[in-house]
């Protein structure tokens, strides 16, 4: 959004402000520049205001990510179908594309988006590291 109205060394003054603060500086940020964001849907301008700059990590990558090692982990070891092994890659770029259209919208940035995938898989692991979700999963 900073890099919309070309003042991007202002996201560091973010992290100083209160919410309220930066849901001001968001809503005048898009009231003095509407020539900038005329192209973005006033749905999501507001969005931007009422959100106020709380994007790291992206929560939808993060449980893109998590559902995705969940399920792949249940399609790559269920034994009632093991032609079905070969498949558990279709859920990673299901959740790839969740993270790339949090970026394509502009929601968040690169790191967000890396942060969240990181922790989904992370916490992904954690998860079937237990041993009843394992055979919860598998029917083993």
């Amino acid at each position: 959004m900073l890099k919309q109205t070309n003042i991007p060394e202002k996201i560091d003054e973010l992290y100083t402000l209160t919410k309220k603060e930066r849901g001001q500086f968001f809503a005048e940020l898009i009231k003095n520049n509407t020539e900038a964001f005329k192209n973005i849907d006033a749905k999501i301008q507001n969005h931007w205001v009422e959100e106020a700059g709380f994007s790291f990590p992206s929560g939808h990558t993060f449980n893109a990510f998590l559902f995705a090692m969940v399920i792949s982990y249940a399609i790559y070891f269920n034994r009632n179908r093991p032609k079905l092994r070969k498949l558990f890659f279709i859920p990673f770029i299901w959740a790839l594309g969740v993270g790339v259209s949090r970026v394509a919208m502009g929601a968040h940035t690169a790191l967000d988006v890396s942060a969240g995938a990181s922790l989904g898989i992370l916490l992904g692991m954690l998860f079937l590291y237990i041993d009843f979700t394992r055979h919860w999963l598998t029917r083993k």
